[in-house]
């Protein structure tokens, strides 16, 4: 990845994703303590700064203790599923917004050249995803072959505004739900999806050894000698 942001910032605006029940780590996830913070609170440093304004999606149960560690984000009460969630995101963001991504909360470790890139793709072409080569083989279910050409999708996935927004009222409308933000749009907008190359350090906290590897990243005192 060498490409950095390039262009203005204006209009530009982040919804984080962070209303989930953790179910495979077995535990609440994005509030575990690093360096003194929720893991979601350093997700949100690591969008907030790279846009106008961002929104903070999550339990009722979350929101007091969120608030109280991120004064200066707007956050929200999610829906019962994903798609409702960043739903509700949207409708707390500003009308003029012209750039909308929508990041995942367990995703800490996303880089401000990542962020900018997406950005700056979205800007040219509608809308952009960054991607990975999958880390396994994917098959198809009913033969078992191998998927040609599979990528695996990471966030934050960034779109225009105004198509955004419509496209999930429409899913709203019709009750769909998405696997992700891609999966909405592809469905109920015309917007050409870019897909651009994603980051292996831009790992999504399942299970626990993925917190470790993010709390080597995030808290100083982990490199520190014993």
């Amino acid at each position: 990845m060498t490409k950095v942001p390039s262009s203005s910032m204006s209009g530009r605006a982040m919804i984080v994703v962070a209303g989930g029940a953790s179910s495979r780590f077995g535990s609440d996830k994005l509030m575990e303590p690093i360096a003194g913070l929720p893991l979601v609170a350093h997700t949100v440093a690591a969008v907030a700064a790279m846009v106008d304004v961002c929104v903070l999606v999550c339990r009722d149960d979350q929101t007091d203790a969120l608030q109280v560690v991120l004064p200066g984000v707007t956050v929200v009460r999610g829906g019962p599923t994903r798609t409702q969630s960043e739903l509700a995101g949207l409708g707390a963001l500003p009308a003029n917004v012209q750039l909308i991504g929508i990041h995942d909360g367990a995703r800490p470790l996303i880089s401000p050249q990542l962020i900018g890139l997406l950005f700056d793709t979205a800007a040219e072409t509608g809308g952009a995803v960054p991607v990975m080569p999958p880390s396994r083989l994917l098959v198809r279910r009913s033969d078992l072959r191998p998927v040609p050409h599979a990528a695996v999708a990471q966030t934050p996935q960034v779109f225009r505004g105004p198509e955004l927004r419509l496209a999930y009222r429409a899913a709203a409308a019709s009750g769909f739900e998405g696997h992700d933000t891609a999966d909405v749009v592809r469905g109920f907008s015309d917007l050409r999806i870019a897909a651009v190359d994603g980051e292996a350090v831009n790992i999504k906290v399942t299970y626990r050894s993925d917190l470790d590897t993010v709390r080597e990243a995030l808290d100083p005192s982990r490199s520190e000698p014993r």
